[in-house]
């Protein structure tokens, strides 16, 4: 798909859904997570979820050009590289607007639905290159 078609549509999309963007947020992350639970099953740990996450946000989701999923048992990882939908983001904050990447809450649910464990948002690492970052969760 052609990134500059892609980060227009983000950014409409988002300003269409100003109010809402906490739920569209929570309600595509879900949604994207039964897509996995669906192809991957459940019950999967340690590096065959990783494994498999990686490859459905790498093959399924085709948002970025590169994703490498970490992790031990306490925390799990998510390194994306030249991601679609930051550059609409990007966009977004130089117009002082709202931002929404569905990838974090997809991370939650999918450790959740999958693997069956709880996890909680830790931090989201921004190098600095629009289009790379690091998604950090904390399991229990």
């Amino acid at each position: 798909m052609d990134r500059e078609f892609f980060k227009k549509y983000h950014r409409a999309v988002v300003k269409a859904n100003a109010k809402e963007l906490e739920k569209l947020k929570s309600k595509i992350g879900s949604e994207w997570a039964e897509e996995f639970k669906t192809k991957a099953g459940e019950g999967l740990e340690g590096e065959d979820f990783r494994r498999q996450l990686q490859e459905y946000l790498k093959e399924d989701l085709r948002f970025c050009n590169e994703v490498k999923i970490r992790g031990d048992g306490n925390e799990l990882n998510i390194e994306v590289r030249g991601c679609d939908i930051c550059h609409g983001n990007e966009e977004l904050r130089r117009e002082g607007q709202p931002t929404l990447c569905p990838i974090v809450p997809t991370g939650l649910f999918s450790i959740s639905r999958v693997a069956g464990r709880r996890a909680t948002l830790q931090e989201v690492r921004k190098p600095g290159v629009v289009g790379e970052c690091e998604i950090c969760y904390r399991l229990q």
